[in-house]
């Protein structure tokens, strides 16, 4: 009777645990945001420790549950074995309270009684947010499942975060005066997320411990993407995925084939935590001279400023940016950032086929090559550096450059090379440079970085096709073809498209600035052109922009982060070819 009952009434049973889930994590976040980002007397840290403890047994119940409704249960076991184990983790640990404490005690003896209060309270916090991984996961995955348009579902994604940033910003723990106004936090919150640098507010000094925690997340979620970590944690959880959210994948990270979706997004995953892991210990280990204040302190330093220069986005932890006198002639410092520059700018696809052709595995036809797209961006890349870098010494070797040595002359004019293209460090005052100087680095941040990677602008392969498309036309030639390849018209189509657009978004928000803003014109091109190619360098007049000002600075970033092309994709309704077509007819270009 009661197996007929539970077959009759399993769907609904199934939505009923479900919304207890919701319950359950709203709870536990509610219970963790109290107390991490508010200021709690002890009585109210005691009830939010309880409400911890009620949603751990909470979620082991909803986890029995669920695995005495499977229908089949060694595949649901099977399926969702990390959330299983971490389910029997949960339950041991909330059964064996004492044993716990016996373990911890005979890892160090020395444990005080409230000591060893925190490090449970702690570790109760971790499980919470852990048990809860799983469950977001599958509702990440579903909505990727929906029929929403793949480039708006990146936009939103990408507001989400911005909105869930701007919170966190907002709570009174995050920040040191507690005045943190919703539109600068708003802004802070962008300028993190799409991996910008712009800041009205001091980095280093307003914001506390949790304030640059919540940004360096912040930064490491909008320079992945968070569909890229969602989709890899639950691979890597044992999830799979279904053909629409590789369609949605494909979409936000430009591979063509859709098979190697799930390779792709693994090997972006563990590259970026590589490359971020090494650059982090040589930071900590060039990072002499400044003063820290615990062994801990230079630890996160290295961790935020590795994440920071990987992913393009040019904050700080000193008010000077690297401008600071420890870091501006730190050569170990700048080349370890300029390295994570380059490679977080060059593109996830051209490090897989980089990879792919120095490991010794060759194709099916017995053949290791660069691809087409590889070459291109190798070879525009460092073309755009050494004109960066020669026209930067050239112009400011006698003025902002002029009390320097030789040596730090070419640093320094390296560094803001490789920078400007989208990371948004700097080592000198940008608002003192000439401005002709202003101008090649306005051209550097319009091209920007590469597809497929974490930095902004119209793209290395945008600009070299453009100009490849105007010599052939010059030349009589109807067609692209480099490195024996011809380029696809699509491919000569979109490059041309995001040209024209990005002329479009720069004179629409530099025309609103004008209106708004009592800067010069200069200051106020660089300033956008910064942000909708999500650099992050300033003149300077970044704190004094109006609100309205800063809102359009916002949108800039956003539309910047996300794409010209997709921006546009996102607001515009799909229309499909019919099965006519029309005859063609000339129209005059010159």
């Amino acid at each position: 009777m009661i197996s007929f009952l539970v077959a009759r009434y399993r769907k609904m049973l199934w939505k009923v645990i479900n919304l207890w889930v919701l319950l359950l994590s709203a709870l536990a976040i509610g219970s963790l945001v109290a107390e991490y980002g508010f200021y709690l007397s002890a009585e109210l840290e005691g009830y939010s420790h309880l409400v911890n403890i009620v949603v751990l047994y909470g979620f082991v119940l909803q986890g029995i549950l669920k695995l005495a409704l499977a229908e089949e249960r060694i595949t649901h076991l099977r399926t969702r074995w990390f959330e299983h184990l971490l389910l029997l983790m949960v339950f041991l640990y909330l059964l064996l309270p004492g044993q716990v404490e016996a373990i911890l005690l005979a890892i160090n003896p020395l444990l005080q009684p409230n000591a060893l209060t925190r490090i449970y309270l702690s570790t109760t916090q971790l499980f919470l947010v852990i048990a809860f991984v799983p469950a977001a996961l599958r509702y990440s995955k579903r909505i990727m499942s929906s029929n929403i348009q793949p480039s708006l579902l990146i936009l939103l994604s990408f507001v989400a975060l911005i909105a869930l940033g701007t919170l966190a910003l907002l709570l009174p723990r995050a920040t040191i005066s507690q005045s943190f106004s919703f539109v600068d936090a708003l802004f802070t919150a962008t300028s993190a997320v799409c991996v910008t640098g712009l800041i009205v507010v001091d980095t280093a000094t307003y914001f506390t411990a949790l304030g640059h925690w919540v940004l360096m997340f912040l930064m490491q979620i909008g320079g992945l993407g968070i569909m890229t970590l969602t989709t890899f944690f639950a691979f890597i959880m044992g999830g799979g995925a279904r053909m629409k959210e590789y369609s949605t994948m494909q979409s936000l990270l430009g591979e063509e084939n859709l098979g190697k979706i799930k390779r792709t997004i693994v090997q972006i995953a563990l590259v970026t935590f590589a490359f971020e892991a090494a650059g982090a210990v040589a930071l900590y280990y060039f990072a002499e001279g400044i003063n820290f204040p615990g062994e801990g302190s230079r630890v996160f330093f290295a961790a935020f400023h590795s994440i920071s220069a990987y992913c393009n986005a040019g904050f700080t932890l000193t008010t000077e940016n690297l401008a600071h006198s420890v870091l501006r002639f730190n050569a170990g410092v700048l080349s370890v950032v300029m390295v994570l520059i380059v490679l977080g700018g060059i593109g996830f696809p051209v490090m897989a086929n980089m990879g792919a052709y120095l490991l010794p595995r060759r194709n099916a036809m017995g053949l290791r090559r660069l691809s087409v797209h590889t070459k291109l961006v190798v070879v525009t890349t460092l073309l755009l550096i050494v004109v960066g870098t020669a026209g930067i010494l050239l112009l400011e070797e006698q003025l902002a450059l002029r009390n320097l040595t030789m040596e730090q002359k070419v640093m320094a004019a390296l560094f803001h090379s490789v920078s400007a293209r989208t990371a948004g460090f700097n080592t000198i005052d940008i608002g003192g440079l000439a401005v002709p100087s202003l101008f090649l680095l306005v051209i550097l941040m319009w091209i920007g970085a590469s597809p497929g990677s974490t930095g902004g602008g119209v793209k290395t392969t945008t600009l070299a096709l453009a100009v490849l498309n105007i010599y052939s036309i010059a030349s009589g030639r109807n067609r692209v073809e480099i490195f024996h390849k011809r380029v696809s018209e699509i491919a000569i189509t979109k490059a041309f498209s995001t040209v024209l657009l990005s002329f479009f978004f720069v004179n629409a928000a530099l025309f609103g600035l004008l209106l708004t803003e009592s800067a010069s014109l200069e200051q106020l091109l660089f300033e956008v052109v910064s942000a909708l190619s999500t650099v992050g360098l300033s003149t300077g007049i970044t704190t004094q922009l109006s609100t309205e000002g800063k809102f359009i600075i916002t949108l800039c970033m956003l539309m910047g982060r996300v794409g010209y092309l997709a921006v546009i994709m996102a607001l515009t309704r799909r229309r499909y070819e019919g099965s006519y077509d029309y005859t063609e007819e000339n129209v005059l270009v010159t």
